[in-house]
């Protein structure tokens, strides 16, 4: 009897620390899920202060509009838009062959009227759009080096 006492209670303590490795393995995902989560999140578009509810597309004189167009769906835009933004931050307002840049950012899904109107046929889409109404698709590298390289 004592020995298929013995057993008895090994398999409880194996049992019990199965269990408690299924917890520690599960706990680790979610706390991973969450962290990939929350640093994908800043990749996302939030609300965009935009004037009258939409981007201002129109170009003032002396000024070329820079224009992503995106789709939160689209894994190259997911990727690229953490570079747009930095290369925002650096260039916007600043000069480039004599005209002041404007960064802008347009999220295809909520203004699909704006893709349609510009011509964008895929993602991410690069406008570049001059005060004389011509505009051109930016075909360098989708890297903050890229535009910064282009537009310095």
């Amino acid at each position: 009897m004592p020995s298929t006492h013995n057993k008895r209670n090994s398999s409880s303590r194996s049992s019990s620390k199965t269990d408690w490795t299924m917890l520690a393995f599960l706990g680790l995902l979610i706390v991973l899920f969450v962290a990939y989560y929350l640093a994908t999140k800043s990749n996302r578009a939030g609300p965009e202060p935009f004037e009258n509810g939409s981007p201002n597309l129109n170009v003032s004189s002396g000024e070329t509009v820079v224009a992503l167009f995106y789709a939160d769906w689209c894994p190259h835009c997911v990727a690229f838009k953490p570079d747009y933004k930095k290369a925002t931050a650096k260039l916007n307002g600043s000069e480039h062959k004599g005209k002041t840049l404007r960064f802008i950012m347009v999220d295809c899904e909520k203004y699909k009227s704006l893709a349609s109107e510009n011509d964008v046929s895929g993602f991410p889409t690069v406008k570049i759009m001059n005060d004389d109404n011509s505009s051109k698709d930016y075909d360098g590298p989708r890297t903050f080096e890229g535009l910064t390289s282009y537009f310095s």
